[in-house]
């Protein structure tokens, strides 16, 4: 039987995984993070983004409202394709409180930082000189 994702091959074991996620409140950890990949490649409406890229509207909405929960290989396939990413880029890791990751963990190399919407805030501030003067440097 597959609940959130996963399989349990018991009873047994469901009324333990459930029992240990509702009891102990454990928030998802991988999560999407479809804001900042869409911010960064300067993509100001994302849902006409995935709609003109073969998503449906009911799900591009899904996906922007993070009620995706599951993906399909096709659909991350699609979504890298059309942002020119890779999946690492699309989702981010929010450790639980209550659950220890090792720093050294695999899983902590998706964190993110919000450096992108930091940059996005500081160019609305600067003049167009500068910003001008950034975007030749940019392009070499």
């Amino acid at each position: 039987m597959k609940i959130l994702g996963l399989y349990f091959e018991s009873a047994i074991g469901i009324l333990c995984f459930t029992f240990y996620y509702i009891y102990k409140k454990i928030d998802i950890m991988i999560r999407w993070n479809l804001k900042r990949i869409f911010t960064a490649k300067g993509v100001l409406t994302p849902n006409k983004f995935l709609i003109q890229n073969g998503h449906s509207k009911s799900y591009a909405s899904s996906l922007m409202n993070g009620a995706v929960r599951s993906v399909s290989l096709d659909k991350l396939e699609m979504l890298c394709v059309s942002l020119n990413c890779t999946p690492n880029d699309l989702f981010d890791f929010v450790p639980d409180k209550k659950v220890s990751v090792p720093e050294g963990h695999a899983l902590n190399s998706i964190r993110k930082s919000d450096f992108i919407e930091d940059i996005a805030k500081r160019m609305q501030d600067l003049p167009m000189e500068q910003i001008e003067e950034m975007w030749g440097k940019l392009r070499g």
